[in-house]
């Protein structure tokens, strides 16, 4: 039915286009106003099907069970170079390693859903200037994110469900070093198809500061925000896995707790020891899939991150590498 409608609408303009030299100008308008009536019957039918598609897709999900996915990326980098005077370091090696890895598995029924989300990151670098031993590979980590969380929500429209989350955003290698912990009760709004929203106002926030904080865990109530969205569309013949995460924590206090001022290197800054910091604080964590063959393909991966009780910048990471997803 589409493409039939799609034929007329190319007939009708293809047959006004060839015949429009010999009309009157009021002709011309009466003709511009019958394919404007035209195009707006076609798109009306459109957005009708897309409606029965999107309902008929909501059936398939909650008879299918448990609906998973999982998309990896690998980024792998090697450099060098031998005397070369234009680098700062003329003779210098370098190879990095990343990898980031996010997985799903969700569940719908008629009046409950449950969704879990793992994300994680990980990345390793080593660099050798001169002579100087840059130690293994394994040894000097970079980027490092672990985020779990576990939403599940009753139905009350199709919408809005009241629902419950726990989630742990921290790292592996350093576990809780720093780390934060949420658990709420609030409502889950899905306005479109692939689209969860969390606003939960009533949510407890504990988070753990860097090595050598004089604050071991410092707790708050607040709202807690998160926004997760997965889809996949296809561009020149290729399909696009996209998978994004924006979750943040609004304390309902202004309080703030003395934390160890680290520079960009993770070492103390001696003219500023200590500040103070609040637990205002968001992550958004996006990965982007391109397949090229059988699930094979090239991904991106960036983040953001802004949290006080940690550092006192934003923080920011990416990886570009190979991917596979199932």
């Amino acid at each position: 039915m589409m493409k039939k409608l799609f034929l007329l609408t190319l007939t009708v303009l293809t047959f006004g286009f060839a015949s429009a030299q010999d009309m009157t100008l009021e002709e011309m308008k009466a003709q511009k106003a019958q394919l404007a009536a035209t195009i707006d019957a076609s798109k009306a039918t459109i957005d009708a099907t897309q409606a029965e598609l999107d309902a008929l897709q909501k059936k398939i999900n909650m008879l299918s069970g448990w609906m998973t996915g999982l998309t990896g990326v690998v980024g792998l980098n090697f450099g060098g170079s031998n005397q070369w005077t234009a680098n700062p370091n003329p003779t210098a090696t370098s190879q990095a390693l990343a990898i980031g890895v996010t997985g799903f598995a969700n569940r719908e029924a008629e009046k409950y859903f449950w969704n879990n989300k793992l994300i994680i990151n990980k990345a390793w670098q080593k660099v050798e200037i001169g002579d100087a031993d840059g130690g293994d590979l394994f040894d000097n980590g970079t980027v490092d994110l672990l985020n779990v969380s576990s939403l599940a929500g009753y139905k009350l429209t199709d919408k809005i469900a009241i629902s419950a989350l726990g989630e742990l955003n921290t790292s592996l290698g350093n576990f809780l070093e720093p780390g934060t912990f949420d658990i709420g009760v609030g409502v889950t709004w899905k306005p479109i198809t692939n689209l969860v929203v969390v606003i939960h106002p009533l949510n407890y926030h504990i988070a753990w500061s860097a090595p050598g904080s004089p604050v071991t865990s410092s707790g708050s109530i607040g709202a807690k925000i998160r926004a997760d969205y997965q889809d996949s569309f296809t561009f020149l013949g290729n399909k696009i896995a996209w998978s994004s995460t924006l979750t943040s924590f609004i304390p309902y206090s202004s309080d703030e707790s003395e934390v160890v001022n680290n520079d960009k290197f993770g070492v103390l800054d001696v003219d500023n020891p200590t500040r103070m910091a609040g637990l205002f604080e968001y992550t958004w964590l996006n990965t982007f899939s391109f397949q090229v063959w059988k699930g094979v393909g090239v991904g991106f991966t960036f983040g953001l991150r802004d949290a006080e009780f940690e550092f006192e910048d934003l923080q920011t990471f990416y990886t570009l590498g190979l991917t596979y997803t199932l």
